[in-house]
C-alpha cells in the first residue's frame, strides 16, 4: 500500500505513506462516493518534521502492489489542530462532483446509457473504458420520458437506470474505477476468494429484521383508481400484511413493476471483520462460509471499509443476501396539465 499526495498548484508529488499512521478506504452502495481517510503526523512545534502540509484541493491516490491505483480523489475540507500526534484528512473520489452538481433535462425516447453519456459529456466527466468501450451498462430500454428538474447529476443517471430496473428487474450501480465513471449490473463476484472462519474471518455478527418486508402492492393509475394488485400470500400469512402502492408509469408494465417491489422475507444483515482483500468492494458479491453464524453461500457487499495500520490490512464488510439498488425517482409530469398545454398550443396556431 502506498499513499501519494499531489499539489496541483505546484505540480509537486510526494510519497506520504511513512507519515500516515493508518489509512482507511471505504464505500457503500448507498453513498456511491468512495473516500480515503488517512491519519497524518501532526506536530506544528517540531521544525525537524519535514512532511508536506495538506491543503484543500490537494489530490491523493492509494496504490496497491497488485492492482495498482485503486483510489484517486481530492481533499474537499481540512481542519488543523495544535494537538501533537495525528490529524485525519478525508479525500473523496470524483463521484462527489456528480453528487453535488445539478442539472436540468427533459429526456424523450432515450436509453439510460445514452442519458449517462450525455450527462457525462455535458460536464466533461471522464468515463471508464474497457477494451475501448465505455463501461456504461447497455440496457437497451427505451425511456419515453424523464424530466429532471434541478437534480444532482448522479441522481439523474440513477433515475434513468431505475426506470430500466422496473422493466428488466436487474439492479445497477455507478462507481468510479481507475479515475473513470462506470455503470454496472450488480452481478460481479470477487473471484478466487472466500470469507471463511477457518482462514480470514476474525469476527462475525448476524441480525434479521422484518422492517423492510413488503408482501402486498396495490397498483393505481394516474387518476388514483386502483387497477391491480400483487401479493405474496405465504409471507402475509406468516408475518402479517405490509403494503405498498405503485402508481402506473408510461412505458412500464405495472404488474411487473409492482412485483419487483415485493420483499417477502426478513432482511438479513451480516457484519464481517476479516483480513483484507483489496477486491472486496461494495456492490460486489463474495462467497462466505462461517460456521459461527451458520451462513454459507454467495452474499452481496453493501458496504466496505479497508484499513491499513502497522503493516496489516484488515476490512469490515456489511453483507446482504440480495443486492439492493440505490433507486432514484423523478416527478412524473401531470398528464392532465400536459394535455391542456397541448390543446392550448393547438388553439393558438
Amino acid at each position: 500500500m502506498r499513499v501519494q499526495l499531489y499539489k496541483p498548484d505546484s505540480g509537486q508529488q510526494y510519497d506520504i505513506t511513512g507519515a500516515c499512521a493508518s489509512v482507511t478506504w471505504k464505500g457503500s452502495a448507498s453513498s456511491a462516493c468512495r473516500t480515503l481517510d488517512f491519519a497524518y503526523v501532526n506536530d506544528p512545534y517540531d521544525p525537524t518534521i519535514k512532511i508536506p502540509a495538506v491543503s484543500v484541493g490537494d489530490l491523493v491516490s492509494l496504490e496497491d502492489e497488485k492492482e495498482g491505483e485503486v483510489f484517486y480523489g481530492q481533499i474537499f475540507g481540512i481542519e488543523k489542530s495544535s494537538d501533537i500526534g495525528t490529524i485525519t484528512f478525508t479525500a473523496s473520489d470524483p463521484m462527489k462532483h456528480l453528487l453535488e452538481s445539478k442539472g436540468q433535462y427533459n429526456f424523450q425516447n432515450v436509453t439510460p446509457e445514452a442519458i449517462t453519456m450525455q450527462v457525462a459529456a455535458d460536464v466533461q466527466f471522464p468515463l471508464r473504458y474497457a477494451d475501448g468501450i465505455p463501461s456504461i451498462y447497455v440496457t437497451g430500454v427505451n425511456i419515453a420520458s424523464l424530466i429532471c428538474d434541478q437534480m444532482s447529476l448522479y441522481d439523474i443517471i440513477m433515475a434513468a437506470y431505475t426506470k430500466a430496473h422496473k422493466i428488466t428487474g436487474d439492479k445497477y450501480f455507478a462507481m468510479i474505477y481507475k479515475r473513470g465513471l462506470g455503470v454496472y449490473k450488480a452481478e460481479w463476484i470477487v473471484n478466487g476468494f472466500t470469507l471463511s472462519d477457518s482462514s480470514n474471518i476474525t469476527a462475525s455478527n448476524f441480525s434479521e429484521s422484518m422492517d423492510a418486508i413488503v408482501n402486498r402492492v396495490k397498483v393505481y393509475d394516474d387518476k388514483g383508481n386502483q387497477i391491480g394488485e400483487v401479493n405474496d400470500a405465504d409471507s402475509a400469512g406468516k408475518f402479517g400484511i405490509f403494503q405498498e402502492v405503485y402508481k402506473q408509469e408510461d412505458g412500464v408494465d405495472p404488474t411487473t413493476a409492482a412485483t419487483k417491489m415485493l420483499k417477502v422475507k426478513p432482511q438479513q444483515k451480516i457484519k464481517i471483520n476479516a483480513l483484507g482483500d483489496i477486491n472486496c468492494l461494495s456492490c460486489y458479491y463474495v462467497m462466505l462460509h462461517d460456521a459461527a453464524t451458520g451462513l454459507s453461500g454467495r452474499y452481496w457487499i453493501s458496504s466496505d471499509s479497508h484499513t491499513w495500520q502497522n503493516g496489516v490490512h484488515t476490512m469490515e464488510l456489511e453483507l446482504e443476501f440480495e443486492a439492493i439498488m440505490n433507486t432514484k425517482e423523478v416527478k412524473e409530469e401531470d398528464k392532465d396539465k400536459k394535455s391542456k398545454s397541448k390543446k392550448k398550443e393547438a388553439s393558438t396556431k
